[in-house]
């Protein structure tokens, strides 16, 4: 009928990906009474999310990766509104946000950041994640939603049980895990990180190894040896896993440590989904208040730090005070499930 808005959805990223884990919900129970939802799909990868996410598009329409002809696909298509869950990740949906191509252009907390482009109109993102005048912060209309703008699939828990020597870690040391993507690691923090290992000898902090052929370590490793080299060798790298080994990992750590700058966001909710608590410091940027957003959507403020030293201390008292660990598990064990398949977000955002 003539009521039906025709909302495209374009990302480089609807697979198995953060961008289509935190997307597939909303691409799934957008209202077909008022939606018809055209998944475009760039040149990349298929795999089983990407699958799913395909059957549940109305329409799909492959791009070739040739500027100008996708740029006449999207046009084609005579879109209402065109809505891009990340700019900023890959260059061809990048460079596609600089044309007009739909009356409304509309982009989200994928990549965590404003565009700067002046064709996309409004950045989607949640009271819980901005702080007051956060409109500043962005060349788009900031939208804030009630809650954290994703319709999150509940990932299913672990079948196996891990210890920490199936990670090639030793058993007598404690584990502060922080389980995210190295480019994320901002100088500032080395510090924190530095005088965690200080003030717990038996410390050990537990990175994950990333794709760029080793290059990123061997620049973070040369960084941290100039910023605690007294410590530095108790930073431990491990290989990149298996989805489920990786939420192993996450039950093991004796804290879970976020970083202030950039803060996990799909980490943190599949970290959530097992009861694996996170200490989290909230910057004034929206893309180091996402876990943050996630424990204030849960009711949950213990682990929320205010500065460095609070940081430095719920750290150490998460891995060295088991009374305390366990409550903060039960805590988010019981409400853990305010942040997943919500249908009322994807409501929220239809109403938008």
């Amino acid at each position: 009928g003539k009521d039906v808005l025709r909302i495209g959805f374009l990302s480089s990223y609807f697979r198995d990906h953060t961008i289509g884990k935190l997307t597939r919900g909303i691409i799934q129970h957008l209202s077909r009474d008022h939606f018809e939802v055209i998944l475009f799909r760039p040149v990349g990868k298929q795999d089983h999310i990407s699958k799913i996410i395909d059957r549940t598009a109305d329409k799909i329409v492959s791009l070739c990766g040739k500027f100008e002809r996708d740029r006449g696909r999207i046009e084609d298509e005579k879109l209402d509104i065109l809505f891009y869950p990340d700019i900023g990740m890959s260059p061809l949906t990048y460079y596609l946000a600089f044309s007009r191509l739909a009356p409304v252009q509309v982009t989200a907390w994928g990549h965590p950041d404003t565009t700067g482009i002046p064709n996309v109109d409004y950045f989607l993102s949640s009271k819980l994640s901005e702080i007051a005048d956060a409109s500043d912060h962005y060349s788009e209309q900031l939208v804030t939603l009630k809650n954290v703008p994703t319709y999150y699939f509940h990932p299913d828990p672990p079948k196996n049980k891990y210890t920490a020597s199936d990670y090639g870690l030793p058993s007598d040391v404690r584990l502060y895990v922080c389980p995210q993507t190295l480019f994320k690691f901002h100088p500032e923090f080395d510090d924190i990180l530095g005088e965690v290992l200080r003030r717990d000898p038996k410390g050990r902090l537990i990175l994950i190894d990333d794709g760029t052929d080793g290059n990123s370590r061997k620049l973070l490793v040369e960084r941290f040896f100039r910023s605690f080299p007294e410590v530095a060798d108790n930073v431990i790298f491990i290989p990149r896993m298996a989805h489920e080994k990786f939420l192993g990992l996450l039950v093991i750590a004796d804290a879970l440590l976020d970083i202030p700058s950039f803060s996990g966001g799909n980490s943190s909710l599949e970290a959530f989904a097992v009861g694996a608590p996170i200490i989290t410091w909230p910057q004034d940027f929206m893309r180091g208040r996402v876990t943050g957003a996630f424990y204030k959507q849960m009711g949950l403020s213990d682990l929320i730090a205010a500065d460095a030293e609070s940081y430095l201390h719920l750290a150490c008292q998460l891995a060295q005070d088991a009374d305390f660990k366990r409550r903060m598990q039960n805590d988010i064990k019981a409400n853990s499930h305010k942040l997943y398949e919500r249908l009322d977000t994807v409501q929220e955002m239809e109403t938008f």
